[in-house]
């Protein structure tokens, strides 16, 4: 059947159509799939699970033959609807459907009534609810058995168990976020191809970083006076680095790391990597971690660099340093790198391994060249400039480092970025040439800015935010603040692991689109390796997954929303939605989702109510006329949130709304419970189910 049929979900009315090939296959993935259709003599197009035991296939030929064939093989086959309105909506269906009868209908018409449809009782949910299965002897699927079950005078309601493919990340509600396309580029635009971003929305999902994460910038100096390093444990330390009586002597140490004239660049790179998630301004790429500033002179001697990083090493987990030399014979010495040998190793605050992210530099030349007899142009602040012999960029080409390369808004390379052997990974940053001869398309990068602090201190004169950052530079601390998410999601890793983890979870999809020459090749090898990428362009998700997947410490996510639709009256009583979460473990991370349509926010208090009876004001009549409340509300933003960590996140949860003054009104459209938790056993086993005294059919 082709034409418009209808199901219904969630009291609504939805008309659909059947999919002309697409069908639903219940197997365990695409080749057992695959096989189903081979014995029924049928070709697939295309086979992709679509959830755990069901496998969505496009079908060669005539979709009901083929179905029919399917089923005479006595695999379980469904059609792919979509909304007669809106057919880009596609429902997958299961076998099961909810049917809820009216309380006051007797046992025995609901189990006759199961006996007759030839239905499976999968679950007792409570309230005279049934999760039930349509078996061969029903005669129909799931769609028009709940359909003629919904049609009954003793049932409430009865509607098909969908799969529902979800979208899941937090979208932080920093007013330039929207500008910040190196960490969410969903769709294209001028100058930006989707997907150029590094998908941090994804990876906040998981965790949005922890203040026991440590991230140190070395640099010229930070405005720590700027609201996006605001926060309870933001600032861990901060180190001024004066060398007083000249190169020779030892390094002292003081606490301003304010900006002085002509210190422009280390605001910046601090906030691509960590700042605040805070409802204003832009956001780091690891909002939630806390951070080490450190101010340091440009003509330091190695043995100060020893020091600098031995220093670093006692107080952070990550270093960005988004500097280096330009085109020289430029070897570290032996000291240094083996002291950077051994930091990577044993060093880092936790002592498995301080994450060196070192910008790979700006000059379009080689990391590393030994043999090197091209001539190479760069600029200088003293002007132009040409080298031609061997090549060796100091820290940047240290093997235990992890060496940034660029690229752009286009997901091409960045015009001046330098590239070989020793580049790990690239990330998002702008496009330019360092010669001045071309003016190449790309996006620069929104971030944090200096401002008042003399000539030669900002990007952007008059804001404290500048969307004209970029360079490796930009994409050092972007993979910076990407290696303090992965350890957020599992801190027992290494640093040789996390740097073998964002390597491996990197994205390869790049153009080989270069607006400046290079001498050298950019294309993925065998290995998967590109002398312009590295191992590609860092995925935040992927990389976050996978480190999560691997944590040892028995932590999980829970994810619980509700939909309640409830109208909040007018200076009326206080509207409660409940989440029940059958989960065992302690709270580690807390955040709490809102979705309320209301026409003036400043008439609105809301609550959270915990199960162990602790209270949390999360809104409290703040934000005046202005109009929906749609936040984020953390354990890392919201203080009064706190007390809840280490508490059991098993029990019955519940948000509180009441409108506190007249005329506008309003709605709690949704709420959701995100939270990490440790210990406990996973979901509690169910309560067996009770469908032992209905008859159920064979299948």
């Amino acid at each position: 059947m082709n034409g418009t049929e209808y199901f219904w979900q969630g009291g609504r009315k939805i008309e659909v159509r059947q999919d002309e090939s697409q069908v639903t296959i219940h197997a365990e993935n695409e080749a057992e799939a695959r096989e189903a259709a081979e014995r029924a003599g049928l070709e697939l197009r295309s086979a992709a699970t679509a959830a755990p035991g069901l496998v969505q296939a496009e079908i060669i030929g005539d979709r009901d033959t083929a179905m029919e064939r399917l089923r005479g093989q006595r695999n379980i086959v469904h059609h792919v609807y979509r909304n007669q309105n809106a057919p880009e909506d596609e429902y997958l269906i299961t076998d099961t459907f909810f049917v809820k009868f009216k309380p006051e209908t007797p046992d025995h018409r609901v189990n006759e009534y199961l006996t007759a449809e030839h239905l499976e009782v999968v679950q007792e949910m409570g309230n005279r609810t049934y999760l039930v299965r349509v078996t061969n002897e029903t005669g129909r699927n799931p769609i028009r058995a709940a359909n003629a079950a919904a049609s009954r005078d003793d049932v409430e309601y009865a509607e098909p168990n969908l799969v529902r493919r979800l979208t899941r990340f937090f979208i932080p509600t920093d007013t330039l976020f929207g500008t910040q396309w190196h960490l969410h580029a969903p769709a294209a635009g001028p100058d930006l191809v989707a997907g150029a971003g590094i998908f941090a929305p994804e990876a906040w999902d998981t965790t949005r970083g922890r203040r026991e994460i440590v991230v140190a910038v070395a640099d010229d100096a930070f405005d720590l006076t700027h609201p996006d390093f605001q926060g309870e444990g933001k600032v861990v330390a901060r180190l001024n680095a004066t060398i007083p009586d000249g190169p020779g002597s030892s390094i002292q140490w003081t606490d301003d790391v304010s900006p002085r004239p002509g210190d422009y660049h280390g605001t910046p790179c601090l906030g691509v990597a960590v700042a605040e998630g805070n409802g204003t301004g832009v956001v780091g790429v690891a909002p939630g971690c806390s951070l080490v500033a450190v101010r340091f002179p440009l003509d330091m001697s190695d043995a100060h660099f020893i020091t600098m990083f031995r220093k670093i090493s006692t107080l952070a987990d990550v270093v960005s340093c988004s500097w280096g030399v330009g085109p020289a014979d430029a070897p570290m010495s032996t000291a240094l790198r083996d002291e950077m040998a051994t930091l990577a190793s044993t060093g880092g605050r936790r002592g498995k391994g301080l994450v060196f992210c070192i910008a790979a530099g700006n000059n379009n030349c080689p990391v590393k060249d030994l043999t090197n007899t091209r001539t190479y142009r760069f600029r200088t602040r003293l002007g132009m400039r040409s080298y031609s012999g061997p090549i060796d960029r100091w820290v940047a080409a240290h093997p235990n480092a992890i060496t940034v390369s660029g690229c752009t808004s286009l997901k091409t390379r960045s015009a001046y970025s330098s590239w070989g052997n020793e580049i790990s990974v690239c990330a998002p940053t702008d496009n330019w040439d360092d010669l001045g001869e071309i003016t190449p398309p790309g996006r620069g990068i929104t971030t944090t800015d200096n401002e008042g602090f003399g000539q030669g201190s900002d990007f952007t004169p008059g804001s404290r935010f500048t969307s004209e950052f970029g360079g490796t530079s930009s994409a050092t601390p972007t993979v910076a603040g990407l290696c303090a998410l992965v350890l957020s999601a599992n801190s027992s890793l290494t640093a040789l692991e996390v740097k073998n983890l964002i390597q491996r979870t990197a994205d390869k999809d790049l153009s080989l689109v270069t607006h400046t020459p290079v001498n050298q090749p950019g294309d993925f090898n065998a290995a998967g390796f590109s002398l312009w990428f590295g191992h590609g362009k860092v995925n935040a998700s992927r990389a976050v997954m996978e480190a999560s997947q691997g944590v040892v410490n028995n932590e999980r996510l829970v994810d619980a929303q509700e939909a309640p639709a409830l109208a909040i009256p007018d200076v009326g009583a206080p509207i409660v939605s409940s989440i029940a979460i059958n989960e065992n473990g302690t709270i580690s991370e807390l955040r709490v989702q809102v979705d309320i349509a209301h026409t003036y926010i400043g008439d609105l208090r809301v609550d959270l109510l915990a199960p162990n009876g602790t209270g949390v004001v999360l809104h409290n009549n703040s934000g005046g006329s202005t109009a929906n409340l749609v936040r984020t509300y953390s354990t890392q933003e919201l203080p009064a949130l706190r007390p809840l960590l280490g508490t059991s996140i098993r029990g019955t949860w519940k948000l509180r709304v009441v409108d506190t003054f007249r005329i506008d009104v309003g709605a709690l459209n949704s709420w959701r419970i995100v939270a990490r938790v440790a210990g406990g056993a996973g979901p509690l086993a169910p309560e067996p189910a009770r469908a032992a005294k209905y008859k159920t059919p064979r299948s």
